[in-house]
Formats: structure tokens, C-alpha cells, sequence
């Protein structure tokens, strides 16, 4: 066997340990042993190598007993963070610190609507990180990495983002501009995997996930058998550009006609009111929409049908071709999903009855705009990261 087999394999085994501390508290080595299967030497071993790294820490049990008080094992989460991103909406940028318990240290909302490239929204994230270390001055943290949620597709070919619903982020690098102006670890993808690799994580044992998010733009993670689906060159499960919208529409992404993202967007939904003003910012016009839905009219009803009947269709596409255990619904969209969920229901009841009777679990949850994509990001990273380097 080679040394870097040997080197692979005893990362691995610490990683396995790394996993039964990461949401548990006060675990022995030989509790760890035998949920990881190693061997109790291993364990040991490979804990003090932690332990020496400040990953974990050690104390007594603190009851009376007979005999040696074996040491308990945790995680030191709060001193290994990750720095997270979202740049999901036009001039708005979400930034926070992380720890390994997917525990928010720090979020905040930015404005960057005086920004005007990729370069440009870059360089304010970094002044930001470098204002939070500034007011944070906790020489002890370690920051595994930096994620960043796109509403686009990273094309690990080329490197740069592609098909991206916000234009002064397409064909950027926008991962080495972050890698260059953080000097860390980065992780660049799609808001949508992330909120997928995120719900992975939340319900173990279910390894047919669909995550649907609807926000800027409309786009899907899909898990299937435990893997994250990313095709060739990363572009695969994008739906965005699926013709099944008005095809009086016409894309003014592609120059097509009838992309369903053209109506099932922020901007495409809230164009179904004319009297909304579009001079407004994105969310000052998505806050008119949802008024003008809590007070029904002819309008307001007609408007809510399309919307659910359209979603309802387009989640019965992916639910057929994917067959999923979970099908998970994020993003703005669930700010009037209450009010579009009969005619939502009343498409997946129609179009896949064979899912909806094997007790297909949908899941709205209205609290993931943020949360989740933070959550997705530090699990990707934390995938990524290698804690004996």
C-alpha cells in the first residue's frame, strides 16, 4: 500500500470521528469505536492528534464512580467557522459566520446595489469579513473555507458561472476572485445544491431528495441514492428554460419563448400586477404582491391559480422523473405558498397520483431563505474540509 493510501485512509478515519462529535456532546473513545466500527487504538489515537489541533477537547465525567473516570469527547465548534455568502437576490448580499453545528455566529443583509460587477461585490465582501475580524478580534478561530450561493451554474470546466439569472455575475470568476481576495478555501455552487446537500443533512436516511427553490430565479437540487445529481459539466437539473410557461413570454435570459422561469420568478410574478410600480427595488415589489394576496379579488385569484397550477406542474415534472422521498419547497415563493396550495395539490394529485399514495413527504418551510443555504454551505465545506492538514 502506498503512503498516500495510508494518508487517505487515516483522514478518512478521522473524519468518521469528526462526524459522531459534530452534533453530539460528550462521547467516549469507546462510544466513538463502536458507532465508527474502529478499533479502539485508532480511536485513541487519532483523538489525541485531534486534541493537539484544538479540533476536540477532553474532560472528566463529573459523577462519583468506582474505578478510572474515562474522558468525554467534544467537538471545539465554535473555533472552526466558515464564512457564507448569498448572493441570491439583485443589490442584496447576505454574509454570515458559521460554526460546524450550523450554529449562525454573525448574519447580516447588505445593500450593493451601487455594485455594478462581480469584481465590485467581491471586494465589499471582503471589506465586510475584514470590519466582522476587526470587531471580533478572537485570535483562536480558525475559518475552514468560504462558501458562496449562486443563482447560477458553476462550470467546473471553465470556471466561471454560467446561465446565471443575475447578469453582472455571468461568465464571471467568481470563484478565484473569492479565492484571491479571501486566500481560503472557496466552494462555489448553486443555491439550489446547496439547499439539497442541506435537507441531506437535516433528514438522514432518506437519500431521494428534491429541492426546489423559487427566489430570483427557479432552480432545483436533486439527491439521488445519497449523490448530488451535477451532470458533466455542472449544468445538469437545471430546469429554469423548461418550456412549459406562456409561450407568449419571451426569455430575456435565452431569447426564448415560454421558459418557466419567465413567470415563476420574483420579477416574473410580481409583472402578473401592472399597478406594481417596476421602478421599485425587488423586494419593495414583492412585498406589493403579498398585500395585494392577503386582500382577494377576481385578479388576485386568477393570478394565485396560475401560480399554483404552474408550480404544481413543474414539481410533478421533476417528482416523475426523480421519484423522491422528500420533495422540499424554499425560497420566496413560500411567502404565498399557502394561498397557492390547492391548486398545487390539485396538480400533483392529477399529474403523480403513483407518488402522492406512497406516502411522498413535501415539505414548505418558510424559514429556509436563509438558514438553509448558510446550512447547505457549511456542510459542503465541511465535506471538503481535511483536519489533520
Amino acid at each position: 500500500m502506498q503512503i498516500n493510501d495510508l494518508i487517505d485512509i487515516k483522514n478518512k478515519n478521522a473524519k468518521s470521528i469528526l462526524n459522531e462529535l459534530r452534533f453530539k456532546d460528550m462521547l467516549t473513545k469507546k462510544s466513538i469505536a463502536d458507532s465508527t466500527k474502529l478499533s479502539f487504538a485508532t480511536v485513541s489515537n487519532l483523538c489525541n492528534e485531534l486534541k493537539v489541533l484544538g479540533i476536540i477537547v477532553d474532560t472528566k465525567v463529573g459523577e462519583k464512580r468506582i474505578g478510572r473516570i474515562p474522558d468525554v469527547l467534544s467537538l471545539d465548534c465554535d473555533q472552526f467557522c466558515i464564512v457564507a455568502l448569498d448572493v441570491q437576490l439583485e443589490s442584496a448580499l447576505g454574509f454570515a459566520i458559521v460554526n460546524l453545528r450550523h450554529q449562525i455566529i454573525h448574519k447580516q443583509l447588505f445593500d450593493i446595489s451601487h455594485l455594478n460587477t462581480a469584481q465590485e461585490v467581491v471586494e465589499f465582501a471582503a471589506r465586510v469579513f475584514q470590519d466582522y475580524l476587526a470587531a471580533n478580534p478572537d485570535s483562536t478561530v480558525t475559518y475552514i473555507g468560504l462558501g458562496a450561493s449562486i443563482p447560477a451554474v458553476f462550470d467546473s470546466t471553465t470556471g466561471l458561472l454560467a446561465l446565471s439569472s443575475l447578469p453582472i455575475y455571468e461568465n464571471s470568476p467568481l470563484k478565484q476572485l473569492l479565492v484571491d481576495a479571501f486566500n481560503m478555501p472557496v466552494y462555489v455552487d448553486n443555491l439550489t445544491n446547496i439547499g439539497a446537500l442541506s435537507v441531506y443533512t437535516c433528514y438522514p436516511g432518506h437519500k431521494n431528495i428534491i429541492c426546489l427553490d423559487v427566489s430570483q430565479g427557479v432552480g432545483v437540487g436533486i439527491i439521488s441514492e445519497g449523490s448530488l445529481i451535477r451532470g458533466k459539466n455542472g449544468y445538469a437539473t437545471e430546469i429554469a428554460h423548461m418550456p412549459i410557461g406562456d409561450l407568449s413570454l419571451r426569455c430575456p435570459s435565452c431569447g426564448g419563448y415560454g421558459c418557466v422561469e419567465t413567470e415563476l420568478s420574483l420579477t416574473g410574478m410580481t409583472r402578473c400586477f401592472p399597478d406594481v410600480d417596476e421602478e421599485l427595488p425587488l423586494l419593495k415589489r414583492w412585498e406589493c404582491l403579498i398585500q395585494k394576496m392577503r386582500n382577494p379579488s377576481e385578479e388576485t385569484e386568477s393570478v394565485v391559480r396560475h401560480i399554483g397550477s404552474l408550480i404544481g406542474q413543474l414539481s410533478a415534472i421533476l417528482i416523475n422523473l426523480f421519484d423522491p422521498d422528500i420533495f422540499f419547497i424554499t425560497g420566496y415563493i413560500t411567502d404565498i405558498f399557502d394561498w397557492l396550495k390547492p391548486y398545487f395539490y390539485q396538480e400533483l394529485t392529477l399529474r403523480s397520483s403513483l407518488s402522492m399514495n406512497r406516502s411522498l413527504e413535501i415539505i414548505v418551510d418558510q424559514n429556509a431563505k436563509h438558514f438553509n443555504i448558510y446550512m447547505g454551505l457549511c456542510d459542503a465545506l465541511y465535506n471538503l474540509w481535511n483536519p489533520l492538514h
